[in-house]
């Protein structure tokens, strides 16, 4: 189904996770906070010592961008220029490592909005335009990824309005589990030509446990059969596991079910 999976990989352990993940054949999601970012502001080398070994393990990556405290939709002008100031670090970050894909959130959340999805919609296109602009120049591709969103109505308007092959979604079913109020045969069917990324992995339906296929409640051969008959090709599909012991027991798993090619 997908020739290569990504895997959740936060900065700071990147080093020791490499050259496993280039055991596995499986390629990392680098996950940037913001305190990565100011840290590396004040010193490059660790960021090309990271390139370095990409390209000697022969690797692409992905990025995943910071999130906490940070609103897209901001109608604080403050609020906006600091996540946008924290997204174009992220931005120089890609010109060393050339990522497939950046993740980044929507911000949406219907209490902050009062369910007014025009009110989020007007400012995300103000922000956004921007910086997928930017993102044309550079071969790679902005995916805004669903959290609390209860319905994919907004993230649709949001790309139907931008329509830029550098700019879709990033499909998180542990995310959809937890918070969705639409069968995933509708939510895909409704985002199937917008969807750019895929981030994989379980939970019980209470919490964002980031568990292996399998562990929790999720249908995932059901998730397989709607991204076959919807024909969804992403970009990057990325195990984001959190429970780094349980890697090689997860890339098994993606093999033994078919997601995975030999």
């Amino acid at each position: 189904m997908f020739n290569r999976l990504f895997v959740h990989t936060p900065f700071h352990l990147f080093d020791e996770a490499v050259e496993t993940l280039a055991e596995l054949g499986m390629a990392p999601e680098i996950y940037f906070t913001a305190l990565h970012l100011d840290q590396l502001k004040g010193d490059k080398k660790p960021l090309e010592r990271a390139a370095a070994k990409l390209k000697d393990y022969e690797l692409p990556c992905s990025f995943h961008g910071p999130f906490l405290d940070l609103s897209p939709a901001a109608f604080d002008p403050e609020i906006a220029r600091v996540t946008r100031e924290r997204f174009l670090d992220l931005f120089t970050l890609a010109k060393i490592f050339n990522p497939e894909v950046i993740v980044l959130h929507s911000g949406y959340e219907r209490w902050r909005f009062n369910q007014n999805i025009n009110l989020w919609l007007e400012q995300s296109l103000a922000f956004w335009r921007p910086l997928v602009s930017r993102m044309e120049d550079t071969g790679g591709a902005l995916a805004i990824e669903n959290i609390f969103e209860t319905t994919p109505g907004g993230l649709r308007m949001l790309f139907d309005e931008i329509d830029s092959p550098a700019f879709g979604g990033c499909f998180d079913i542990g995310h959809w589990n937890l918070f969705a109020k639409m069968d995933l045969s509708e939510w895909l069917g409704l985002l199937q030509k917008h969807i750019i990324a895929f981030h994989l992995h379980d939970n019980r339906g209470r919490f964002d446990d980031h568990l292996v296929p399998g562990d929790g409640f999720i249908d995932f051969p059901a998730l397989k059969f709607l991204i076959n008959s919807y024909s969804i090709k992403a970009r990057v599909h990325t195990f984001e596991l959190h429970q780094r012991l349980d890697l090689a027991r997860g890339v098994e798993w993606f093999k033994n079910n078919g997601f995975l090619t030999p």
